[in-house]
């Protein structure tokens, strides 16, 4: 079964039930209509000439016409090339040439689509006003592509490196929805509450949501304020974000209580305890989180209501197996750090450029993440940081997200960011960026913050110095970029 099969089905069962609501515009299109649309986008852009498998750039913002255009695309057998609109037209260049994108179909106003554009005209009114053009219509990809049937190529975060285009396969992304939702249980009356990048989390929940029947809230007003307005006046079920989205909830003034949320999962990054703490204690819900990762889906689960330990990214979910590595290949006991791997359906099909397939870069069928982690006595997984991101002082290492997590815990602080620089005897020391909560401003003291952190840290993991920023910078899923900016 392909994606938009998926979605005709969902159509089938539930052609007046709600499918996705814009909060902004108020606009709501139902799966009969949205199935709809979506088949006049994929007959559209047959009649252009796009072939199965040829590469689809697609530049659109969080909205209904981002959503409408993706499955659209895949109705047309094509790849999509999701691209955030809010990268700088070099950037989008840049994905366009890495990919050797076919065409682009584009949102009003996204690079590189001119005036000159074909719009989109009776592909219904979620995305009529997007200009389609082609951008290398003879661009040839690797030749084992095809044979794949891709649905997405999507770059990495690039949070201490490059970034990579990674194939997903209809097969794989099919695999990983049908694993979450053994965990996660989504039903036909949950209403999700959606605040993350359509261009960086769409394979897995976005198809999930469709293939249970749920209504997906698009909300694009996250200031502390608006989001917990709209969670508690939409009556959200489920909340999914990222930390980030989770620690704004916890700090907002408003007064509401989220009565209608059953379930609230962080993504993208691992979730601080502390900003875990935080929203439980102001909603008495509990946090979970979820593992992801662009190259296996999310192969751990903890919904906060499984008993996992809330610092824990939860036990392997099904279809998946999950191990932790040392050094030299072996695997680890319980309660001892090494590199995670992971295997099972859901693995990515291959990386387009340099182009290697996954049985190419995978060990003995496990890919190694790159990410440091333990499991406990219960079968939870913890992460504890990232191996290039790992500040190594005097051949002592330093997780960077341990010494943020401390920081962080601080009442005048609202969010940090920990990196090392070099030093000329111990090699790396970490310093620290914070963002300093708008009522402590007046009274920050840096040396008092290191002081903090020294009462509960080894004297190699406190920061040698700490600077005042207004923002940490994050890539557009919202992990914190580690790589010279």
């Amino acid at each position: 079964m392909t994606l938009s099969e998926i979605l005709l089905a969902a159509a089938a069962r539930w052609p007046e039930r709600p499918a996705f609501s814009d909060l902004r515009s108020g606009r709501t299109v139902r799966f009969g209509e949205l199935a709809a649309q979506v088949d006049a986008v994929g007959a559209f852009l047959r009649a252009q000439g796009v072939a199965p498998g040829q590469r689809v750039g697609l530049v659109a913002p969080n909205g209904l016409g981002c959503i409408v255009a993706s499955f659209g695309v895949l109705a047309a057998g094509a790849c999509i090339v999701p691209i955030a609109a809010s990268q700088r037209p070099a950037e989008v260049q840049g994905v366009l040439d890495a990919i050797a994108v076919n065409a682009c179909l584009a949102a009003p106003g996204a690079e590189p689509v001119p005036a000159t554009a074909v719009p989109l005209a009776g592909c219904g009114d979620a995305c009529g006003d997007f200009g389609f053009r082609w951008i290398d219509r003879a661009a040839l990809a690797p030749e084992p592509l095809g044979s794949l049937d891709p649905a997405f190529i999507r770059f990495t975060s690039g949070t201490t490196a490059a970034s990579r285009g990674v194939v997903l396969s209809h097969r794989a992304t099919l695999a990983r929805v049908e694993a979450a939702d053994r965990v996660l249980g989504l039903r036909s009356d949950d209403r999700i509450l959606w605040v993350l990048p359509l261009a960086y989390h769409f394979a897995v929940t976005i198809v999930g949501y469709v293939r249970a029947g749920a209504h997906t809230l698009l909300c694009s007003d996250v200031r502390p304020a608006a989001l917990a307005a709209a969670a508690e006046t939409q009556r959200a079920s489920i909340l999914y974000g990222s930390p980030m989205h989770f620690a704004r909830l916890a700090d907002s003034r408003a007064a509401v209580r989220l009565v209608a949320v059953r379930l609230a999962l962080s993504t993208g990054t691992a979730l601080p305890a502390e900003t875990g703490r935080r929203f439980a204690d102001r909603f008495s819900i509990p946090l979970g989180q979820a593992y992801g990762l662009i190259e296996a889906g999310l192969p751990c689960i903890n919904t906060g209501h499984m008993g996992a330990a809330a610092t824990s990214v939860g036990p392997v979910a099904p279809g998946y197996e999950v191990a932790v590595f040392a050094e030299d290949g072996r695997t680890v006991p319980t309660g001892t750090e090494g590199e995670v791997g992971v295997r099972g359906a859901g693995l990515f099909d291959a990386y387009f450029n340099p182009w290697r397939l996954r049985d190419q870069v995978t060990r003995a069928g496990w890919f190694m993440t790159g990410d440091i982690g333990a499991f406990d006595a219960a079968g939870a997984l913890h992460l504890r940081g990232r191996t290039k991101s790992v500040i190594s002082v005097a051949g002592m290492k330093v997780f960077p997200e341990e010494v943020e997590a401390r920081l962080d815990s601080h009442p005048a602080v609202r969010e940090s960011r920990v990196y090392g620089r070099p030093h000329a005897h111990l090699g790396e020391v970490p310093y620290a960026d914070v963002v300093v909560r708008d009522e402590h401003r007046a009274s920050f003291d840096a040396d008092a913050l290191i002081a903090y952190c020294a009462r509960e840290l080894s004297s190699w993991k406190v920061p040698l110095q700490v600077t005042v920023v207004s923002s940490i910078p994050r890539t557009p899923g919202g992990k914190i970029l580690r790589r010279p900016t």
